[in-house]
């Protein structure tokens, strides 16, 4: 369709009815080509999108800048990067100039040279780069049209290049059919929606185009159309001359887009034959443009029909033949033969210079089953999983089954799909369903590692029995040959027995897993081993198990190190998981793999990567964050049915809430993590809300509570094999022990840490392992250990603990009538609580400080309470007993009851009941009006 039909002036930017959308767009432009931007135009299938880039694109030319177009295809999204090849091709031979990091990244991702293929941030980066020395000389605008067909391995590159356009002098301009999603981040993007035109707008096009029309006939298409312009200005062209002036009938009607197709196959049947081959091949041709402009630079005559009719045109300049519609490709591909099909797909598999391409050409000219194209197909679906595009590899795999000549083979391939998607893409149903078909093809399937895995991995994630799902692996590890063949199906059998072993909770669990890591450790990659040990028990407590923990950490660190160019997400999540535990996550790395989840891609990747970016929030005190980064978790686990993993998304939002004494949200959360986990044997639960419950008893100074809920996770003085969260909660159990009169314990619960040299394991567990000692240290002793460790920079790093820390000092100050020495540590307490939002911690800092002497909210006369008589009355008030009192404030039961005899006779009140209103009546006294 020319640019003319629907109105376009080329003198200014305006198509017909669109003077508000074309003004917008020449805004856009004049503030691209100066300062850099995106925008991106959304609307349904002809409703003007093309038109408005067309008009874009010479508004673009008079404002002196370079246009580089192109158009998504829907038989290309299959082909990783084939848009970024299509938009780029005509700027490639500037690619020399850039440096060589730029230029080798550029070059393998679009597929001129063949090498390893460059991580997301490392592609946009030198995508960046260009753009930015394309535009050093001249303004560039980037044109894509039809988002929607546009590969994912290229939608997410631009979608990372929109948001970093600012100062390049570089417009980037999509359009994008609404209702077909891509997995572009529209929300990072200023969107333009088109709507129908005005009554007035359709009918001024409609008579520019077909003025000749009979007014029923008119009347006719305008409520056809429905303000459509595609449909305004074609529909028309499919009547007979009768039909024009109202002497024949119109058509029946039909919804619009069946209509459209229905119109567009009638313009395409009347081709010659010779045409239609000719753009079938077009259709259904690849990225590989070159080689098929060439067939059609020989066929010439047998294009003119097309063109004669405005079916096509061809791009010389970027030397590719255009469709004027989505459309007409479809109609094209529709209303030819199945044996057409076939003929045109070998001939693209004979002309196509990328391997890859020629496979997908291939497979789709086969006649039936065909191993050798199987085989290839299953290769192009791993190199497409190691890039990350866990869907697409699916897509291939399921692809490769189908053209599986041997049932076993076919069943092997299926069950690959069945596990990428249940453990890894996130297709949870599917995955039953191909299982399904896997043991149809071949009973004998169900007897693999691979199958067993595939099973085991369901279970997990979706039933989540974890006593057969473990059983089900510990059966085909243990008999499986320690072959290199197998080396990926062992590593996946393992991985998904860790992750069993870890929900299910029981120590006992964990010892087929660890035989079968020790037999099998030769097959074994570094990040599996590593996570082997430092996630699947991190507490090594023996001299030997330390010197093995350092050189693991060395190794640790050297992998982390080499992620910033990693693709597999697989691969980025094992290390992460290796980290996690001794605090060292990947963060860039993981944020990236939670993006591509967001994007549709390795979806329970991304849940494991969201999760522990939120433990590593909360531990920094960027709660925030955490709160942001959990709430997606959980959605995400809702949304795709992972209920297991669910536990580790709430563990955040309820570590957040214990935080904060949320004791209602703790209660809820609890009830349903223990309904669901509890009778499934995922055991795991009870260690989780345990840690959480004795946080929250810690926030309300229920030092007793606390305990009790620390204990059962391990005693006091253990740090027991595979109990990973206990590395976690030295501080926290100390605390406890400590607040409720176990002081032995918590001395032995130091004694132990320090013996198992956790200090070692990271800064974060050295400073931890420090506070525990601090707290549990003799009178004449505590200064020196709580002094050096609050007053180093390094321990602003964990806001609560060291808030946590500050106000035990300054209690322990308090009680020994230090009181000018605990005020700072009491304020500056009260302030990291303040800015945490953690409440009831700031309000026990606040309390503390006026029993001090000094208050931080009031500065009136002098109350009739002393400090403590005030401290004591006002947690009286809140229906604490006086053993609670007595366990927060480090004071005998009967010492509370002496305080509160005293007070009641000053307040002039006889009874507990009573303490509230008159501490409110003496707050006002003292406040004034």
């Amino acid at each position: 369709m020319a640019a003319h039909e629907t109105g376009y002036d080329a003198g200014r930017l305006t198509v017909v009815g669109r003077e508000r959308e074309s003004a917008a767009l020449a805004s856009f432009l004049r503030t691209a080509v100066r300062d850099g931007g995106a925008q991106l135009v959304t609307g349904q299938p002809g409703i003007g999108k093309t038109e408005l880039l067309k008009a874009a694109v010479q508004q673009s030319a008079s404002l002196g800048a370079r246009v580089l177009h192109a158009s998504g295809s829907e038989y290309e999204t299959e082909l990783s990067f084939a848009g970024l090849h299509q938009l780029l091709l005509p700027a490639a031979d500037s690619l020399p100039e850039l440096p060589e990091v730029h230029r080798a990244a550029l070059a393998t991702a679009l597929g001129f040279e063949r090498g390893d293929p460059p991580g997301r941030l490392v592609l946009t980066s030198a995508l960046l780069a260009w753009l930015g020395h394309l535009a050093s000389t001249t303004p560039l605008v980037l044109v894509v049209d039809d988002l929607q067909w546009v590969d994912r391995a290229s939608v997410v590159i631009l979608s990372l290049v929109a948001r970093r356009l600012g100062g390049l002098r570089v417009g980037l301009l999509l359009s994008q059919r609404t209702g077909q999603e891509s997995f572009f981040d529209r929300q990072s993007v200023p969107e333009l929606a088109l709507t129908p035109l005005e009554d007035d707008a359709a009918q001024s096009l409609l008579r520019r185009h077909h003025p000749h029309l009979h007014a029923s006939v008119r009347h006719r298409i305008l409520a056809e159309a429905d303000g459509n312009p595609l449909a305004l200005i074609e529909l028309p062209r499919a009547l007979t001359a009768a039909q024009e002036t109202g002497a024949d009938f119109l058509p029946p009607t039909l919804p619009l887009s069946a209509r459209l197709r229905w119109l567009f196959e009638s313009r395409v049947s009347h081709l010659p034959e010779p045409t239609r081959r000719l753009l079938l091949l077009a259709a259904l041709g690849s990225e590989d443009s070159t080689p098929l402009m060439k067939v059609v630079a020989g066929c010439a005559s047998d294009l003119a029909p097309a063109e004669a009719s405005a079916l096509v045109s061809v791009d010389r300049r970027a030397d590719r033949l255009r469709f004027a519609h989505p459309l007409i490709r479809s109609a094209v591909v529709d209303l030819a033969t199945a044996p057409e099909r076939r003929a045109a797909h070998h001939r693209l598999a004979q002309l196509a210079a990328d391997p890859d391409v020629r496979t997908l050409h291939l497979a789709e000219s086969a006649l039936g089953p065909d191993d050798t194209i199987a085989a290839r197909l299953v290769e192009v679906a791993l190199t497409t999983l190691e890039r990350g595009d866990t869907a697409q590899a699916v897509s291939l795999l399921l692809r490769a089954a189908d053209m599986s000549v041997d049932p076993a083979d076919r069943a092997r391939r299926l069950v690959r799909a069945a596990y990428i998607g249940a453990n890894i893409a996130g297709t949870l149903d599917g995955a039953r369903a191909l299982l399904e078909r896997a043991r149809e093809a071949d009973p004998a399937v169900t007897s693999t590692l691979r199958a067993s895995t595939a099973a085991a991995a369901h279970l997990l994630n979706s039933d989540g029995d974890i006593d057969t799902a473990h059983q089900l692996l510990v059966g085909a590890v243990t008999h499986v040959d320690p072959d290199p063949q197998s080396a990926e199906a062992l590593e996946e059998a393992l991985g998904t027995l860790m992750m069993i072993c870890a929900f299910g909770g029981r120590r006992e669990l964990w010892k087929p897993f660890d035989d079968a890591v020790t037999r099998l450790a030769p097959l074994l990659t570094a990040p599996f081993r590593l996570a082997a040990t430092t996630f699947a028990d991190p507490a090594r407590s023996t001299p030997e198990h330390l010197r093995e923990l350092d050189a693991l950490l060395a190794d640790l660190d050297a992998l982390l190190a080499d992620l910033d160019g990693e693709t597999n997400p697989i691969r980025v999540v094992m290390v992460a998981l290796a980290g996690h535990y001794v605090d060292r996550v990947p963060r860039t790395a993981l944020e990236r793999t939670a993006a591509e989840g967001r994007a549709g891609g390795a979806v329970a990747l991304a849940v494991q990567a969201v999760i522990m970016l939120a433990a590593g929030a909360f531990h920094e005190g960027r709660w925030q964050d955490a709160a942001a980064l959990a709430d997606e978790g959980v959605a995400l686990c809702r949304e795709n049915g992972y209920d297991l993993l669910l536990w580790g998304a709430q563990n955040p939002q309820m570590l957040l809430a214990a935080a904060r004494a949320d004791l209602d949200h703790i209660a809820r959360a609890r009830v349903l993590m223990h309904q669901w986990a509890i009778p499934r044997n995922a055991l795991a639960v009870r260690t989780f809300t345990a840690n959480i419950e004795g946080l929250a008893a810690l926030s309300q100074a229920r030092y007793q509570d606390a305990y009790e809920h620390y204990t059962s996770i391990c005693p006091l003085g253990t740090f027991p094999s595979h109990e990973q969260v206990s590395v976690w909660t030295i501080m926290d159990a100390v605390e406890a022990a400590v607040g409720s009169g176990h002081v032995d314990e918590a001395l032995a619960h130091v004694r132990a840490a320090s013996e198992a040299d956790l200090a070692r394991i990271s800064p974060r567990l050295r400073f931890l392992c420090a506070a525990a000692a601090a707290l549990v240290a003799d009178d004449d002793v505590y200064p020196g250990l709580f002094d050096p460790l609050v007053a180093h920079p390094e321990s602003l790093r964990w806001p609560f603990p060291l808030a946590r820390l500050e106000l035990a000092y300054g209690e322990r100050l308090r009680r020994d009538r230090a009181m000018r020495a605990a005020r700072p540590h009491l304020e500056r307490a009260e302030k990291l609580f303040t800015s945490l939002g953690a409440t009831p911690w700031a309000d026990r800092a606040e309390a503390a400080l006026r029993a001090t002497g000094r208050s931080r909210r009031s500065a009136g006369p002098a109350a009739v309470l002393t400090p403590q008589e005030r401290q004591i009355a006002e947690l009286a008030a809140t229906g604490l007993t006086n053993r609670q009192i007595g366990e927060q404030l480090q004071l005998s039961p009967r010492t509370v009851g002496a305080h509160l005899y005293r007070v009641f006779p000053k307040l002039g009140i006889s009874s507990r009941a009573a303490l509230r209103d008159a501490l409110t009546d003496l707050g006002a006294e003292e406040n004034g009006p």
